[in-house]
């Protein structure tokens, strides 16, 4: 009996104690194990738009009928921690350091990703900066707040190894307990001068959950087009890719 019951304290104590985790409210119990380890989870969107992946956050229903009401055509998850510097990310002073941190559109020039098409680390961002308005395409530098509003749109334009030059539209919406930032395209995509993908077509959604001195990143990108996508399962894997390079960034730019 006595080895017995050593046998169980000693299983007790080998068992992740993750009740308390700040967390554990958000995403389940083998996710969160999984993350914690450091595993990035990744996941193709669902054939009808139903996201696998996204947190438990007050605005999980509303960002979920966002997903199915656009009918993707493809898209692809993924969820990971991030780091903070150490300091208390769900504090003020942490929130808005996540928050600014969102809106340093040019430090996204020169970010880097892996291409599924050419099979090599490539620059995925040529260019990126806020401009003044779509029309006008005036660059401005990147804003700097100092307490965050409960909602905020930004206009953006980016150059990409892969969509070309077009102008974005995002959208800060700040909730007790995420921040959501939705970027949409303003301008028609095209592939050897065809539009592929028609404004609004090609959407992220980054919901960021501030807990402790970490982060949890979970993004989505989905396409929506009428236009043949070949080999859905390379169009999976470079969205994929791209939100590995904005998780990526994202590190730095807290580490900073």
């Amino acid at each position: 009996m006595r080895i017995a019951a050593v046998a169980i304290q000693m299983l007790l104590l080998a068992l992740p104690l993750r009740a308390d985790d700040p967390l554990a409210a958000y995403v389940g119990a083998a996710s969160l194990q999984d993350l914690r380890a450091g595993t990035t989870i990744i996941a193709a969107l669902a054939k009808d738009g139903t996201p696998s992946l996204l947190p438990s956050v007050s605005s999980h229903d509303a960002i979920a009928r966002d997903v199915k009401d656009m009918a993707p055509s493809v898209g692809a998850e993924l969820l990971r921690i991030i780091p903070g510097p150490g300091d208390a990310m769900d504090s003020a002073a942490g929130r808005l350091r996540l928050y600014n941190a969102m809106h340093a559109v040019s430090t996204l020039k020169g970010v880097t990703y892996w291409s599924v098409t050419r099979g090599k680390e490539m620059v995925l961002f040529v260019d990126s900066s806020v401009i003044s308005s779509p029309a006008a395409r005036e660059r401005v530098p990147d804003l700097l707040f100092t307490e965050i509003p409960e909602t905020h749109e930004l206009f953006t334009f980016q150059e990409d190894s892969s969509f070309g030059k077009n102008t974005y539209d995002e959208h800060f919406t700040a909730r007790a307990d995420h921040l959501l930032v939705k970027t949409e395209n303003l301008s028609t995509i095209t592939f050897l001068f065809i539009p592929i993908i028609q404004p609004h077509g090609l959407v992220s959604q980054v919901v960021l959950v501030p807990a402790g001195t970490d982060v949890l990143f979970y993004g989505l990108a989905y396409i929506h087009t009428g236009f043949p996508l070949g080999d859905a399962a390379s169009r999976v894997q470079s969205l994929e890719n791209r939100l590995t390079a904005l998780a990526g960034w994202l590190k730095k730019r807290l580490a900073g």
